[in-house]
């Protein structure tokens, strides 16, 4: 059985929810949400931030659980959790057939209404099943109910029965709806509305807590996941009701980063604000600040998953996962020594003289040493020195490091361009980069997204059985790690297919990727570490915004709260990272240091498919800087030759 397999909360059962339960360390869970905060929240996070999960965690399915099934138990908990997924409304059958949007919304606001309070009559019936002392109350309980509806004649005694009666209201809809293209009656004259919008939202709850004394205290939280699935028409009424939200109900709203469509309520079109009519949450921030946290949290997730599959492992899970073995792979280097020959050939064909000799003078036992030694010849032939002069004092400076001894000008590259120059001496020897292995790294890899972890630790244990290698007893080889990524990649990748208005998504992030790769094995790189980018956003046109826009909501592109401030404008320009999977796969840096400013023209070329042509011609130019010759005068067909 695979640990792993499970990657989506969707897919477990109540039971499941909890037993798999992995609070965050040190803060807790409930410290961010705080089920009894009365400001709405919206929660915001990528595909896979775990918001199902966590809004899940806080409804009274998991409170039952969690409280053996104790009604007193539940109420120290403050609040009773009603949680609902948005994509189950089917919110598109509200849209169109010749209806108008102000009918459909209406409808909406009445279904919705009616769905919510189904879902809270539930809960209540359940207590009452669990506290027989309160099914006395449920005549009183039902009449009040029974009152916000304008036309009900109907007499029900009990809450199984009002139950009953919303569900055929909803039904009465649902018919209507299935049947619209068929009827000669028109929705508004098929559809009754028997209550005002929010009424039983607001009152039901008011109803059930100053009827009931036990739970007079008692908050109700209404927990609304995946709310990107309203049209921007069904989230107005919804912010509407964020804006008028009343005793005792609270509001907690789970959306992916791209979900909340607009702020825009029914009231003569203001806006809901953040900060003092809802509380805006960021997973993602949160987990991507508290990386130490954050670290701790997938190690418990990972050491719990394991257990319950009866596998018995430390709980010092990193030693499970083999990293980079320099001392071995550095063997194999010096036996190819690829890099040598692609230096050498690099060197005559620019007819630089007394080859051998510099060749000679720059080769080291070390091959990082040896490598970085080219690295500054390359840095000397931009500059024009004496590659005679510089070669010899390498032969020095080798001698000087290799006997133990601290050498300066190594110090200074090596601080800043040590992994570049290491994972150049891969690549170059045809070597697969393995600095993206070990525990740590597939952390950092995931940026702040779980199921990206869970995804590759998913594939992780399938390669390991197809290669019957025991988790337990042995160690993932680098290998596996590494196709493990691939397929994580490539499952990362298909909601880049999305196409929309001339734009190709899955073309700007190759050709953003791949010209920082370029960028990042040249011959002299304009920054360390390269992965992430800036650029103006003043400078952004409809265009580039929308694409800029899709790759940062879909975490294809992670935006960096604090860019850098502009030296001529004082304009904080935007940053962006590549994620850390597509950075393994293009053979980017996972770490930010280096940073590479970039025009919109220069951006525009990169990020739209019909400037390939353009791209090519760019690309070649941008690199004449940064690769021998470094001449500018020469042609681009001359580089590429």
């Amino acid at each position: 059985m695979n640990p792993f397999d499970v990657t989506k909360a969707v897919d477990y059962s109540d039971q499941e929810l909890f037993y798999n339960w992995v609070d965050f360390p040190k803060h807790s869970f409930q410290n961010f949400i705080r089920p009894t905060l009365e400001m709405p929240m919206l929660i915001v996070g990528s595909k896979g931030s775990g918001k199902t999960h966590i809004m899940k965690h806080f409804s009274y399915s998991m409170q039952k659980i969690r409280s053996n099934n104790t009604f007193d138990n539940i109420l120290k908990e403050g609040y009773i959790g009603v949680y609902l997924r948005c994509s189950g409304l089917n919110g598109y059958r509200f849209l169109g057939r010749n209806e108008t949007e102000e009918t459909w919304n209406s409808v909406f606001a009445y279904y919705l209404d009616l769905w919510l309070s189904q879902l809270f009559l539930d809960v209540i019936d359940n207590i009452f099943v669990i506290n027989k002392g309160l099914q006395k109350l449920e005549g009183i309980v039902c009449e009040k109910v029974l009152n916000l509806f304008s036309t009900s004649k109907e007499k029900i005694i009990d809450i199984r029965g009002l139950i009953d009666f919303l569900k055929l209201q909803q039904k009465n809809i649902d018919h209507a709806i299935n049947n619209i293209s068929l009827s000669s009656k028109n929705l508004s004259q098929s559809v009754e509305i028997l209550s005002n919008p929010g009424d039983l939202i607001f009152e039901i709850p008011n109803i059930i807590t100053s009827t009931v004394p036990e739970l007079t205290n008692i908050k109700i939280l209404f927990l609304l996941d995946e709310y990107e699935n309203f049209s921007s028409g069904q989230q107005k009424y919804f912010n509407t009701l964020i804006r008028e939200r009343r005793n005792p109900v609270c509001f907690k709203i789970g959306a992916r980063r791209y979900g909340l469509k607009t702020t825009e309520t029914l009231s003569a079109d203001e806006h809901i604000k953040a900060g003092s009519e809802y509380e805006l949450f960021d997973l993602d921030n949160i987990f991507r600040e508290n990386y130490v946290e954050y670290r701790e949290f997938l190690r418990n997730i990972s050491i719990k998953r394991i257990a319950n599959s009866q596998i018995r492992i430390s709980t010092d899970i990193s030693k499970y996962f083999n990293q980079s073995n320099l001392d071995s792979d550095f063997e194999i280097i010096k036996g190819k020594r690829l890099h040598i020959d692609k230096f050498i050939t690099k060197l005559k064909k620019y007819k630089v003289k007394n080859v051998n000799e510099i060749v000679k003078n720059v080769g080291c036992e070390n091959v990082l040493i040896e490598r970085l030694n080219i690295y500054i010849i390359y840095r000397s032939i931009k500059k024009g020195e004496n590659l005679i002069e510089i070669s010899s004092l390498l032969k020095e400076c080798s001698q000087q490091y290799i006997s133990g001894h601290n050498v300066k000008m190594y110090d200074v590259i090596l601080d800043k361009f040590k992994q570049d120059l290491i994972d150049a001496l891969y690549r170059e020897n045809g070597l697969k980069l393995t600095s993206y292995c070990g525990f740590d790294n597939l952390v950092k890899i995931s940026n702040g997204i779980p199921r990206h972890f869970l995804m590759i630790m998913k594939h992780i244990f399938r390669w390991n059985t197809f290669y019957e290698n025991d988790f337990a007893s042995n160690t993932v080889s680098t290998e596996i790690q590494l196709l493990a990524i691939k397929d994580t990649v490539l499952w990362f990748m298909e909601d880049a297919n999305k196409t929309d208005e001339n734009t190709n998504y899955r073309y700007s992030i190759e050709s953003i990727c791949n010209f920082l790769r370029e960028l990042r094995f040249s011959d002299l790189p304009p920054e360390c570490s390269i992965s992430t980018f800036e650029i103006r956003n003043v400078d952004f046109n409809p265009g580039l915004k929308r694409i800029i826009t899709f790759l940062e909501q879909y975490s294809y592109i992670i935006k960096e709260d604090y860019g850098r401030r502009d030296k001529n404008s004082n304009v904080r320009n935007d940053m962006y990272q590549i994620n850390g999977l597509l950075a393994c796969w293009w053979e980017l840096s996972i770490s930010r240091r280096g940073i590479v400013k970039l025009s919109s023209d220069k951006l525009e070329n990169i990020f739209y498919y019909n400037r390939a042509e353009e791209l090519k011609i760019m690309m070649a130019k941008e690199l004449l800087k940064y690769n021998v010759p470094f001449r500018k005068e020469n042609t681009v067909l001359e580089l590429f030759d």
